[in-house]
């Protein structure tokens, strides 16, 4: 009878330790998965970024390049006429008393 106990003891501890050890298992699987996971999701962010930095850069630039030119026109008389000019011209459409402006329609398809 002795040594039945001690089977049946040894056999309950083995359950116990492959039941640890299977959980310890599924622990690390887990654990992989979210760092995978983590790491995934990090590289789509910073790609994303990336793309949003270089746009930025690009109107940052552009905005420079105006405020260069403005800041000619600025600094003389003769040049913030032409400025103001430009600005009636382009933006608003305006002629001298002698012109004429005409305005081009693309042929309708």
């Amino acid at each position: 009878m002795s040594l039945n106990y001690k089977s049946e003891k040894t056999i309950e501890g083995k359950k116990r330790h492959g039941l640890i050890r299977m959980l310890a298992f599924a622990a690390v699987v887990v654990s992989v998965i979210f760092v995978g996971y983590t790491i995934i999701t990090n590289n789509i962010e910073i790609r994303n970024n990336k793309k949003k930095l270089e746009e930025l850069t690009a109107q940052t630039n552009a905005m420079k390049a105006k405020n260069e030119q403005i800041t000619g026109y600025l600094e003389d008389d003769k040049s913030l006429e032409k400025y103001i000019e430009e600005i009636a011209r382009d933006k608003l459409d305006f002629a001298n008393g002698d012109e004429r402006i005409y305005y081009v329609i693309p042929a309708g398809n």
